[in-house]
């Protein structure tokens, strides 16, 4: 038997107040899945954006150089 079969048998079963928090868990589950998700193809997103526009290989190390100006350490 499936998972998905059993557990809807399983479902069918739980009273009514059991139900609201089986909803309210898997709304849960489905908003922890898009958060997870959306931090990581925002990194893609950066890393992408910093290919495409050509930052230089010491940026990390030197970013006060590049973003204001100073001198490089």
């Amino acid at each position: 038997m499936l998972k998905t079969e059993r557990l809807k048998k399983e479902i069918e079963i739980l009273p009514k107040d059991m139900l609201d928090d089986v909803e309210k868990f898997i709304k849960n589950l489905k908003a922890h899945k898009k958060t997870t998700k959306k931090k990581s193809s925002l990194l893609t997103e950066l890393a992408e954006i910093a290919i495409d526009v050509d930052i230089p290989s010491d940026f990390s190390k030197q970013h006060d150089h590049y973003l204001y100006g100073l001198p490089k350490k």
